[in-house]
């Protein structure tokens, strides 16, 4: 099992984008478009266990997802999603902090592994205003999850450096 602090070196490791698919772009899935990457970490021990999944909604492009995966040793664990990074989903929400018609972010805890929970629930969740945009999510992603070679699979993510302060 995890600690919150281990989950949170977990994400924070540095790590590089070993492949994309596909090479280029997104593909299209339904009414979503999307990318998968894998990711190796700096450290052996995590060499190979990381992957992100990147989703966006192709009409309300506000709407969009950027998780970290983690492959675990752990045969009763599997893989979990260690964080996720999401966009607005409308401007109706059932829950008092809004969280649904602002960016927010959901991060794993060792409670929700404990209980069974692989994934972020949403009882664990931030709203915040380091990003507005897909393109401002998928760079503070990036750089929270301490992926250094970002920028060579997505470039335009590093041109946001010349005009804003991200």
């Amino acid at each position: 099992m995890f600690s919150d602090s281990e989950l949170q070196e977990l994400l924070a490791m540095p790590k590089a984008i070993r492949d994309k698919r596909p090479a280029r772009g997104y593909v299209r899935d339904g009414a979503q478009r999307r990318c998968d990457l894998e990711l190796d970490a700096e450290t052996d021990l995590h060499a190979g266990a990381f992957t992100v999944f990147v989703r966006q909604h192709l009409r309300f492009i506000e709407n969009f997802s950027v998780g970290l995966r983690y492959r675990t040793e752990a045969l009763d664990l599997g893989t979990i999603t260690v964080v996720r990074y999401n966009g607005p989903h409308g401007d109706i929400s059932r829950h008092p902090d809004g969280h649904y018609a602002k960016p927010h972010i959901h991060r794993l805890t060792s409670d929700e592994l404990q209980r069974g929970s692989l994934h972020p629930t949403e009882r664990h969740r931030e709203t915040t205003d380091r990003y507005d945009t897909f393109e401002r999510a998928l760079r503070t992603f990036f750089l929270d999850a301490g992926v250094r070679n970002f920028g060579d699979f997505f470039p335009e993510l590093v041109q946001l450096d010349m005009f804003n302060d991200n």
